[in-house]
C-alpha cells in the first residue's frame, strides 16, 4: 500500500444500498458492489488515513479502519500511466471543499430523466467525482472520455481502475 492507491469501499448502512442499488440499475456491473471511494493519504504509526468526500465535505482526517462500517474494502493501487503526484496534489489541494449534495440529487434523477438535468454548486465533491477529477488531472486518458467527471459512479471508477 501507497499513499494514492484507491480505496473501494462496501458499506451496510441504508444510503450504501441505495448506491450500490442505483448502480446496478444504471451500469449492470459486477462492480456495483462498491458504494464509496477513498484515497490512501498517509500513514501515521500503523494506521493509514484517508482523503474522501463524505457528508461534511472533503475531509483527510478518517482512519482507514472507519470507511467501510460493517462492510469491506479492497485497496487497488493506481493504473500505471496516472501520475501519482499529480493525482495526489489534485486530490490534497480538495480538502476542506464542501460535499455535492446537489450533486448526489442530480444523480438520482439521471435514474428517472437520463441527463436531462444537471444540479451542482462549484467547489463541491461526491467521492466518486473527486477521484474522477483527480484522475483527470494527473493524466489518466479514460477520464476524458466520461460525458460528467462530476457524477461518475463508485462503480464506474471500479471498473476502470481494477486490472482484469
Amino acid at each position: 500500500m501507497k499513499a494514492g492507491d484507491l480505496v473501494l469501499c462496501y458499506s451496510t448502512g441504508i444510503i450504501g444500498k441505495g448506491i450500490r442499488w442505483a448502480q446496478r440499475n444504471l451500469e449492470n456491473s459486477h462492480f456495483s458492489q462498491w458504494n464509496h471511494v477513498a484515497v490512501l493519504d498517509r500513514k501515521m504509526g500503523d494506521e493509514w488515513y484517508v482523503i474522501q468526500a463524505e457528508a461534511s465535505g472533503v475531509t483527510n482526517d478518517k482512519p482507514l479502519s472507519s470507511v467501510a462500517p460493517g462492510g469491506k474494502y479492497e485497496i487497488v493501487p493506481l493504473p500505471d500511466d496516472v501520475d501519482d503526484n499529480l493525482f495526489l496534489h489534485f486530490v490534497r489541494s480538495q480538502v476542506g471543499s464542501s460535499y455535492g449534495f446537489l450533486t448526489i440529487l442530480s444523480c438520482a434523477m439521471d435514474m428517472f430523466l437520463p441527463n436531462s438535468v444537471c444540479l451542482r454548486r462549484n467547489n463541491t465533491w461526491i467521492c466518486s467525482g473527486l477521484v474522477a477529477g483527480g484522475l483527470w488531472f494527473s493524466g489518466f486518458l479514460e477520464a476524458t472520455r466520461w460525458g460528467d467527471l462530476y457524477t461518475i459512479t463508485p462503480a464506474e471508477i471500479a471498473q476502470v481502475i481494477t486490472p482484469l
